[in-house]
Order: structure tokens, then C-alpha cells, then sequence
């Protein structure tokens, strides 16, 4: 079955209103969600004061990401915001990854260790 992000943060606040019909669902369903899913999660964490890294690391096992390459990154994407990426530039990176290249205009990827094609004009 798939969730959204209210079901991730139920789960990963401590005191959440939601916390315990979500984790009897753990157990009455097969859950899953989407890296869309995990991206809001990335965006809101701070209004919680969570540690996405250490969440979404908690979270994957629960609740994973279909399709599965996703899941790997999505754990990506948490290490990448500890690098100073936003939310969706984490996401961009770490689906962008197992390429090794991205095409786009924005420096944040360079140091990454992804080989970024500028988009900028007057670039090659």
C-alpha cells in the first residue's frame, strides 16, 4: 500500500498524533512510497527539529522506496543536504549519480564528484 509523507513523519516524530495508527499499519499492510514522498519529508524535517539523515536512514527500513533504485537515493540525497544542497538539489544529485553526469546550470554540483554539463550559455 502505498503512503505519503504524513505516514513517514508519524513514524519519525517522537510524539506524533498519527504515531500509533501508523505503526499498527506496519503491520496490518505492505507499505511503501515514493521519492516524492521522501523529498517533502526532506523539506519539512526542520520544522520537527529531525536529523534526515539519521530519519530517513530509520525510515527506508520501514518504509521503502519503489522503484528500489530510489531508496539508494534517497539515502543519497540525506547525505547530500549535509553537504549544503537543498531538498530537490539533493534529490536531483543523488538520482543523478549512478550516471555521473548532470546536465544544468547550477554550480551546487560540482562538488559532488558528478561531472556537470553546464547548460549556461557561452559553455561547452
Amino acid at each position: 500500500m502505498y503512503v505519503e509523507t504524513d505516514f513517514l513523519l508519524a513514524l519519525a516524530k517522537p510524539d506524533d498524533w498519527l504515531g500509533d495508527r501508523a505503526e499498527a499499519a506496519l503491520d496490518e499492510h505492505d507499505v511503501h512510497t515514493s521519492v516524492v514522498a521522501y523529498t517533502e519529508f526532506f523539506l519539512i524535517a526542520d520544522e520537527y527539529d529531525l536529523d534526515r539523515r539519521r530519519a530517513v536512514s530509520n525510515l527506508l527500513d520501514l518504509v521503502p522506496v519503489r522503484p528500489e533504485p530510489h531508496g539508494e537515493a534517497v539515502l543519497r540525497a540525506a547525505k547530500y543536504q549535509q553537504e549544503e544542497l537543498t531538498p530537490f538539489d539533493s534529490v536531483h544529485a543523488a538520482l543523478a549519480e549512478p550516471e555521473g553526469q548532470i546536465l544544468g546550470s547550477d554550480g551546487a554540483y560540482d562538488d559532488l564528484g558528478l561531472e556537470r554539463i553546464p547548460l549556461e550559455p557561452g559553455t561547452q
